[in-house]
């Protein structure tokens, strides 16, 4: 189904001018209520001056948002961005309103009366949009309000970047793929040019050949057109857009701690590792005679881990398996196949090597507490990508480098995002390289206190 764009942008200015004009009533009805109050006074001959500032307030409305073009389509635009661009947006508005109140000496009007107006009018526009995005997005899984998005570029880039694409924005485009050939000399497909009239947005590649007429063409159209810098994710890293001579330059920043951050982290570290060390030793004892005397075999369990830019360190937990747990593994073929299938796991409750007690540690995560002595050495840290053995780095593929970059942690993005519920090894890899691009001590704060909960629901431990 196809919508009027200049209709529903014009129904969303209305609206929000609507926004404004009820934001001044809610602030007249609260000052008038402080005023039969005594804690608030309105000047002789207000009446005037208030309704010159609504009708201000208003038309610097109009006019701003149309300047910043906040009403056309955010569909291929990051979430965040949109709502940094919609807070500037009403942020210079309060300020132009403000300087038109001065400019035009209304001299009557309360500077108390116009925080609120400011205040309730912007609630009331960021709650407008917030609810035309859930509104749309569920509209649009029957087909309302689709755009058509035609690529243009190598076929197995274009193929790659639909797939890309769609997946994002899943009930938004019907994709028309527009591949160019392997000298770049093919005009425009017919078949897209002429039998997709409608089409909105047009995404061509810049490593295709000879971009530049491709742009021009749909921009006289009216089309919006989006230069793809190339198929890296990007989402990996942290973004910047800037011009070398007006010529638009996408510069990516890996995360990582300052000098001083770094310091401060081990430090803490140290310190919560000790204390915890401590606090846990009666708890230490008691979970090693009960494994000892429940299960033959090494009270701990200690296993070759990658740490931080590829060095190895012998990682310790508490034994939770039969002594001869890789025996068991060879000796079943169809149990080892399906420990690799289900990405070096058994599902839950099909792995005879675990003991009864080594469920129940398992469950309550108390088979990780050993590794306090890790952290402690400085081989992990107490938030981190997770400590993953060898032969797990090729999983990482081009991103191992990035991935090593940090030092594994006794928690982090995966261990408080669902851990064993995540069955997709690549989503695994995903939230480990999430955590090192938003790495930073407020990061691992926010993981710290997540965790505590997620340990006690015992959410994705087994």
């Amino acid at each position: 189904m196809r919508t009027n764009k200049t209709t529903v942008d014009a129904i969303r200015r209305l609206v929000d001018c609507g926004c404004i004009v009820a934001g001044y009533l809610i602030a007249l009805r609260i000052t008038s209520w402080l005023d039969r109050r005594g804690h608030f006074v309105f000047a002789p001959d207000w009446q005037y001056q208030y309704g010159t500032f609504l009708a201000l307030a208003i038309l610097t409305w109009s006019a701003f948002a149309a300047y910043a073009r906040i009403y056309r389509s955010h569909r291929a635009e990051r979430l965040d961005f949109a709502a940094h661009k919609m807070l500037r947006t009403l942020a210079v508005w309060a300020i132009l309103t403000t300087a038109g109140v001065f400019l035009l000496k209304l001299s009557n009007l309360s500077r108390q009366f116009i925080l609120y107006v400011f205040l309730l009018s912007s609630a009331l526009i960021l709650a407008r949009q917030a609810l035309t995005m859930v509104v749309l997005r569920r509209l649009r899984r029957f087909g309302y309000d689709w755009r058509t998005a035609l690529i243009i570029g190598e076929r197995r880039d274009c193929e790659r970047f639909a797939s890309i694409l769609t997946r994002t924005f899943p009930n938004g485009y019907q994709v028309v793929l527009a591949p160019l050939d392997g000298s770049g000399e093919q005009a425009l497909p017919a078949t897209a040019a002429e039998n997709y009239p409608e089409i909105e947005d047009a995404f061509i590649l810049s490593n295709a050949a000879r971009v530049e007429p491709y742009a021009l063409r749909f921009l006289k159209e009216g089309k919006s057109v989006h230069i793809v810098p190339e198929l890296l994710d990007a989402r990996l890293f942290h973004q910047e857009l800037g011009d070398v001579a007006g010529i638009p330059v996408l510069s990516l920043v890996a995360g990582g701690l300052t000098q001083v951050q770094a310091v401060i982290k081990r430090g803490a570290d140290i310190v919560v590792s000790l204390v915890l060390l401590v606090l846990t030793a009666p708890l230490f004892a008691a979970v090693a005679i009960i494994n000892k005397m429940t299960s033959p075999g090494p009270v701990l369990f200690a296993q070759t881990r990658l740490g931080q830019n590829g060095g190895t360190f012998r990682l310790y937990k508490f034994s939770t398996m039969v002594a001869d747990a890789e025996e068991v593994l060879k000796r079943n073929p169809g149990l080892r196949r399906k420990y690799l299938e289900n990405n070096y796991k058994l599902p839950d409750g099909e792995d005879p090597r675990i003991t009864r007690v080594g469920h129940f540690l398992r469950a309550t995560s108390l088979d990780e507490l050993p590794q306090l002595f890790n952290v402690l050495r400085g081989d992990m840290s107490l938030v981190g990508p997770r400590p993953v053995v060898p032969s797990e780095v090729e999983k990482y593929a081009d991103y191992a480098t990035l991935f090593l970059s940090a030092k594994p942690g006794m928690t982090g993005h995966w261990q408080v995002s669902g851990r064993s519920e995540i069955k997709e090894y690549a989503r695994r890899v995903e939230l480990d390289l999430e955590y090192i691009r938003d790495q930073s001590l407020r990061k691992d704060l926010e993981i710290l206190l997540r965790t505590l909960p997620s340990v006690l629901l015992r959410r994705g431990a087994h």
